[in-house]
């Protein structure tokens, strides 16, 4: 082998081993930035680790201020719908008691001497289909005849 042929060789191997190396330093250069790049980003997700915890905490709150808002309307529901059936109640239990006294008035009007009975007409409306009860047969003042002047200067009937 001729030494030119050999100087070549030698060139050429250690051209590849010097491409070696550099190749070996850059790799390892990009290593290098991709732990600081790691690094880095582990930091910033630490850092938003807290603001992650604080809104799921606000979001936890919020759903624990719906649910009881929602339990107060429903109770405030229930409570509407209680008060609507007392008067409901109420209302019956008064009507029943307006027919009776209505009824005790109709009584007294027939046994009282001093009304008019005359022959009954419709009573108006209080417009739920009642009447005030009375068929314009009572007298809704006492007529002359029937009344008196008392000491203290009121009027008495008869």
């Amino acid at each position: 082998m001729d030494t030119s042929t050999v100087v070549w060789i030698v060139i050429a191997v250690a051209v590849v081993a010097l491409i070696a190396v550099v190749a070996v330093m850059a790799n390892k250069k990009k290593q290098e930035r991709n732990r600081s790049k790691a690094a880095e980003l582990r930091e910033q997700a630490s850092e938003s680790a807290t603001d992650v915890q604080r809104r799921e905490a606000l979001a936890k709150e919020s759903e624990a201020k719906a649910a009881a808002a929602r339990a107060e309307a429903d109770r405030k529901a229930a409570e509407a719908e209680r008060l609507e059936a007392e008067a409901h109640d109420r209302g019956s239990v008064a009507a029943k008691h307006r027919e009776e006294h209505q009824e005790h008035l109709r009584k007294a009007d027939e046994l009282d001497p001093d009304v008019k009975h005359t022959a009954p007409t419709t009573a108006p409306s209080d417009g739920h289909g009642k009447t005030d009860g009375h068929s314009g047969s009572r007298a809704a003042e006492p007529t002359p005849e029937h009344t008196e002047t008392t000491e203290t200067g009121g009027a008495h009937r008869a």
